[in-house]
């Protein structure tokens, strides 16, 4: 973990007297180094706790919530990366692709490059090992979606904008093998994707970078070539305005979208509470109860655990402030039961003050955005992500499945 920097101490003050209530003391006996240096912390403590009231989540917990997380072995690069792929392949955790800015964040001018690399976990205790191969292409923000023996990534984001390629990554033994798909009828970066019954379906997303209308179309592709062509379908519609950085979940036939932002007529970004439900076969979208709260960029997809949706990270507003002094992201998680259509609280996720503002990496724990996750290992797992504008983490948190079913609102 990065060590917080020393605080300088400034040279001595000039003596002089000054008289307060009647009552002479001289300031430089009062302001000694050791004054400064608990001044500071004091500061220090204040400005977090400051933060953590201006952090756009709902609710308060209580203490200990963020006890059930623990850290695994961190990505092996002292910053980490968001917009990555995670997954689990012949019994290890995989992950890969993503987008940093490597040597300073955005205020300071810094650069989003995106990685290639994969990294691969053997289990919950072992260190991570880079593996020699890479993907096809340097690619983040993808729709991914994964399944008991494939990971997808659709579209996504690199330094030549949106694209629409598709590819699958399986495993033979150690090697990853990755097999092209057809194109997405159009380029889509930030959507959100989610395989039901042999069906890869993708939702939303923006298609350029920049672009100030997100999309409300749903596509769909068969991944049994036995039964009919591999070729995206037209599904329904999402009912309400386009979206993108949404979650998705998928369970018992249906596809789930969560949250996400959109915009105005005139540009400017509304984060969505709305949560909707595709049923396969279905003619258009079921309405189902808001979050408590909007979620923008909550990891994707969500783990769904005895019927029960879990979405963890994200935010609710969109911070007004300069880059450098945003607060970070939400604490608070939600859980949707999918039989009684409700939501409660879930359990907090740990947060760390902040060291060193402009250091384009944090290694936390915190909240964060725009990370996968996947169940391994009895755990739900969240891959780095962004935890403040434009910087990232190589935090890798896990929290056993069970725990995420005793959280209770509050």
């Amino acid at each position: 973990m990065r060590q917080p920097k020393p605080t300088a101490v400034p040279p001595p003050m000039r003596r002089r007297k000054r008289s307060f209530d009647g009552l002479a003391f001289n300031i430089s006996a009062v302001i000694t180094p050791a004054f400064l240096r608990m001044a500071s912390i004091i500061v220090l403590a204040v400005n977090t706790i400051a933060a953590l009231d201006l952090r756009q989540g709902y609710g308060r917990h209580a203490d200990g919530d963020e006890s059930v997380w623990t850290e695994l072995d961190p990505l092996p690069d002292p910053v980490g990366y968001a917009g990555m792929f995670c997954g689990t392949l012949n019994g290890k955790l995989i992950a890969g692709g993503g987008s940093q800015f490597h040597d300073r964040p955005v205020w300071h001018d810094g650069e989003k490059v995106f990685s290639d690399r994969i990294f691969t976990l053997a289990s919950a205790k072992a260190k991570w090992n880079e593996s020699p191969q890479r993907l096809p292409l340097k690619v983040a923000h993808f729709a991914s979606a994964v399944t008991d023996d494939a990971i997808y990534l659709v579209g996504g984001v690199n330094a030549s904008g949106c694209l629409a390629s598709a590819i699958r990554i399986t495993a033979d033994g150690d090697e990853l093998i990755f097999s092209e798909l057809p194109s997405l009828p159009r380029p889509l970066g930030y959507a959100a994707a989610a395989v039901v019954d042999d069906r890869l379906y993708v939702v939303g997303g923006l298609p350029a970078v920049g672009a100030k209308q997100a999309s409300r179309e749903t596509w769909s592709l068969n991944l049994s070539p036995q039964r009919e062509p591999l070729a995206w379908r037209r599904e329904p519609d999402l009912p309400g305005p386009g979206v993108h950085v949404a979650c998705t979940a998928a369970d018992q036939g249906r596809v789930y979208l969560i949250g996400g932002i959109g915009f105005d007529p005139q540009g400017a970004p509304i984060p969505s509470a709305a949560v909707y439900c595709l049923k396969i076969g279905a003619q258009k979208w079921e309405v189902l109860p808001p979050l408590p709260a909007p979620r923008v960029g909550a990891v994707s997809p969500c783990a769904v655990v005895n019927g029960q949706i879990c979405v963890i990270g994200g935010y609710a507003d969109v911070f007004p402030g300069l880059p450098r002094e945003h607060p970070g992201f939400c604490q608070e998680t939600f859980i949707y039961d999918l039989k009684q259509k409700s939501w409660r609280a879930g359990m907090s996720l740990p947060v760390t003050p902040i060291v060193d503002r402009d250091a384009p990496g944090d290694s936390g724990p915190k909240p964060m955005i725009a990370a996968p996750c996947c169940i391994w290992e009895s755990n739900v797992v969240i891959v780095g992500g962004e935890v403040r504008s434009s910087v990232r983490t190589p935090t890798v948190l896990a929290a056993p499945i069970e725990s995420l079913l005793k959280s209770t609102l509050r």
